[in-house]
C-alpha cells in the first residue's frame, strides 16, 4: 500500500475490482469532495468486507477532517493496533497526540452531560403501614338524657318522701308526748285531731314519695343503661384488597 496525496491510504490493487475495492473508490470520492460523513460511511462498510487496517486509517483520516477528534482518534488507535509496524506509525502517533487535548475536553464535556441528565437522587421515605382508625357511633345520647332526667326527678321523690317521713315522725312524737303527761291526753280534742291528721297526711305524702321516686329512679337508669348500649366503636382496618370494618359495643 502506499499513502496519496490526499492522506489516505490505497489498497493494493487486484486483477478484479471487488466490492470493497468499489467502496474504497466511492469513500475516496467522498472525501475528495469534502463529505467526510459519507467517507466514514462508505469505508466502514468495505471495512466489514475486507478486514484491511486500510481502511481503519482511511476511516480516521475522514474523521479528523470531519473535526471529530474522539472518532479520529479510536480510529487511528485501531489502525496502530491492527499494523503495529505501519510505514506511517509515527505520524499517526503524531496525529495522536495533537488529538489529545480535545478528546479529553470531550470526555470532560460528556461526563458533565451525563451529570446534568442524570435525575437529582430522592430520599424515599419509608411507606409506614395503614393503621387501623376507631369510629364511635351514639345513637343512644337521647335515652342517657332522658334517663338522667327521670332519675332526677325520682331522686326528688325520694327526698319528699324523706322529707314528709321526718315530719309525720315529729307530730308522732309531739302527739306520744302530750298523751304521756297525766291528765293531758284527749284523743277527741281538736289539738291532737289536728296533729293526727298532719301527721296522717304527712306518711301518706312520704309513702307515695319513696315509690314514686324509687320507681323514677329505676326506671331513669334503665333507660340511661339503654342508651349506653347503643354506643359503638366502629373500627376500619385498610387491608390490601380495601378496608375491613368491625362494630363493637362499648359501655
Amino acid at each position: 500500500m502506499k499513502l496519496l496525496a490526499l492522506g489516505l491510504v490505497l489498497a493494493a490493487s487486484t486483477a478484479s475490482a471487488t466490492p470493497a475495492d468499489e467502496l474504497f473508490d466511492k469513500g475516496q470520492a467522498s472525501y475528495q469532495a469534502g463529505k467526510y460523513q459519507d467517507a466514514i460511511a462508505q469505508f466502514k462498510q468495505a471495512y466489514e468486507l475486507v478486514h484491511d487496517p486500510v481502511y481503519l486509517f482511511n476511516i480516521a483520516q475522514s474523521y479528523r477532517k470531519a473535526a471529530d477528534c474522539t472518532g479520529a482518534a479510536e480510529y487511528y488507535a485501531k489502525y496502530l493496533e491492527a499494523a503495529p509496524n505501519a510505514e506511517n506509525k509515527a505520524k499517526v502517533q503524531q496525529w495522536l497526540e495533537e488529538l489529545r487535548p480535545c478528546v479529553d475536553e470531550r470526555h470532560r464535556e460528556q461526563e458533565a452531560a451525563r451529570a446534568n441528565a442524570a435525575p437529582p437522587a430522592q430520599s424515599v421515605q419509608p411507606v409506614r403501614p395503614a393503621q387501623p382508625t376507631e369510629t364511635t357511633v351514639d345513637r343512644g345520647g337521647t335515652f342517657r338524657i332522658a334517663g338522667i332526667a327521670l332519675a332526677g326527678a325520682g331522686a326528688v321523690g325520694l327526698a319528699v318522701g324523706i322529707t314528709y317521713g321526718i315530719k309525720g315522725s315529729h307530730l308522732r312524737s309531739d302527739i306520744d308526748a302530750m298523751c304521756n303527761a297525766p291528765m293531758t291526753c284527749q284523743w277527741d280534742s281538736d289539738p291532737i285531731q289536728k296533729l293526727d291528721k298532719d301527721g296522717k297526711r304527712a306518711n301518706t305524702f312520704a309513702l307515695a314519695g319513696y315509690i314514686g321516686g324509687g320507681i323514677a329512679v329505676a326506671a331513669g337508669a334503665a333507660l340511661y343503661m339503654l342508651g349506653r348500649s347503643r354506643v359503638e366503636v366502629v373500627t376500619i382496618t385498610p387491608t390490601g384488597g380495601g378496608a375491613s370494618v368491625n362494630a363493637q359495643w362499648a359501655f
